[in-house]
């Protein structure tokens, strides 16, 4: 089963606000396994069947809408996905850059 990380855009911030323990519960219930989450943050890492990532961003998009009354976009990648992500970042490895200080940034 692959694994997935979904990103919950501007939960958490403003009007928006899910709490972990129960955005883990929500995507249990759509079928998910071994869910877990950071912090406050909204973003959720999980596995589930093989899928398409937008159908999957699509079921957890209407429930959230069902469960607590607002729309949240779902940005949904495979791990796999992720780490080519990361690994594509052209500063990865570059000697005068501290590595700990690099980040991905999604628009």
């Amino acid at each position: 089963m692959p694994a997935y990380v979904a990103l919950l855009r501007g939960v958490n911030v403003g009007q928006k606000f899910i709490k972990m323990d129960r955005l883990c519960l929500v995507l249990q219930e759509l079928g998910f396994s071994d869910v877990k989450t950071y912090v406050q943050s909204g973003n959720a890492v999980f596995k589930a069947t093989k899928c398409s990532s937008a159908s999957l961003a699509e079921s957890i998009e209407e429930r959230i809408l069902n469960d607590f009354g607002f729309e949240v976009p779902v940005f949904l990648k495979t791990s796999k996905e992720l780490q080519n992500i990361v690994e594509a970042n052209p500063f990865v490895g570059q000697k005068d850059i501290d590595q700990s200080k690099l980040h991905v940034t999604f628009m």
